[in-house]
């Protein structure tokens, strides 16, 4: 009654080294038919350009056309003060050198 009751007989090349050597064998030759298989040839124009056919090339905003946001503003007259700081202390540091005050 049951399906396996005897046991199944091992191919004569029973030995692990040879049965994986076979298996080696077969999946080697089948990736090779499966290559060969595929022509290989120009690639088909599957893609067609749809993006950025109306647009312009750059994307970056004119200088002319740029309007900084009150953060960047902000950035910037701080960095502004900071320069005018370091100058006017040189200034200062010069004109006492050169004073001699």
């Amino acid at each position: 009654s049951c399906f396996l009751a005897q046991p199944v007989p091992l191919p004569s090349h029973s030995d692990p080294v040879t049965m994986a050597a076979s298996l080696l064998r077969r999946a080697v030759a089948r990736s090779v038919a499966q290559q060969v298989s595929k022509p290989v040839g120009a690639p088909t124009q599957l893609s067609v350009r749809t993006f950025a056919t109306t647009k312009a090339a750059s994307p970056e905003t004119p200088l002319m056309h740029y309007q900084a946001t009150q953060q960047a503003t902000s950035s910037i007259n701080h960095r502004l003060f900071y320069l005018n700081v370091v100058a006017m202390v040189l200034v200062y540091d010069l004109g006492s050198a050169m004073l001699d005050i």
